[in-house]
């Protein structure tokens, strides 16, 4: 019988194949030359792609966690990155564009804040109440930039009005020292959107 192998387990793991997995369970730990473990291949993968053995890869990577895979494991990055991190939940959320995986690694209680810069790239009202409701830091940077800014930046009003109900901070600024207000007003947001940052910044 020939022995697991990394190429084995990442195959499984991206074809969802909770069952073919449990073969190289030991090397759940194991990376491929970008740092990605099974688990972040498993979550970065779309539902409805050819080939799936389940529908939303909850059942892989509830098999991933139950042989050791860590709930938190991080990609290796750039230091330009600033706080992001590409945890499996990142993936799940920003690749594979898969709520349901997100939900399910959310009720585990991974960190969902590295999520909130995916869900503001997309303006999916959706995904970002969910990532809310599981309380994650607000004001982290990535690029130099909170989720807040970012949004206010690329204009994604929906997530934008979420992030300020949630309590982010617009005071925080970027690398060229402007805030989500003055983003807000060279981009020129509607003005009831620059007045709620305006009255949010002088509450923070």
């Amino acid at each position: 019988m020939k022995p697991p192998t990394k190429t084995a387990l990442f195959a499984a793991a991206k074809r969802w194949d909770a069952a073919a997995l449990a073969a190289a369970s030991e090397l759940v730990t194991a990376s491929d030359p970008r740092g990605r473990m099974a688990l972040n291949l498993a979550c970065a993968v779309k539902p409805g792609a050819a080939g799936l053995a389940e529908p939303d890869g909850t059942q892989t990577a509830t098999a991933l966690l139950a042989a050791g895979a860590d709930l938190e494991a991080a990609v290796p990055m750039d230091a330009d990155e600033g706080e992001f991190r590409a945890t499996p939940v990142w993936y799940a959320a920003a690749r594979g564009e898969n709520l349901a995986l997100v939900r399910f690694l959310l009720a585990r209680g991974v960190d969902a804040s590295p999520c909130l810069w995916a869900a503001v790239w997309r303006d999916d009202a959706v995904l970002c109440g969910a990532l809310l409701a599981a309380k994650p830091r607000l004001n982290l940077r990535a690029h130099g930039e909170t989720p807040l800014f970012s949004a206010a930046r690329l204009k994604r009003l929906k997530t934008l009005d979420l992030l300020i109900e949630a309590g982010a901070d617009p005071s925080v600024p970027d690398r060229q020292g402007r805030d989500a207000v003055a983003i807000a007003r060279a981009r020129r947001l509607p003005k009831e959107v620059v007045a709620r940052l305006e009255e949010a910044r002088g509450a923070a």
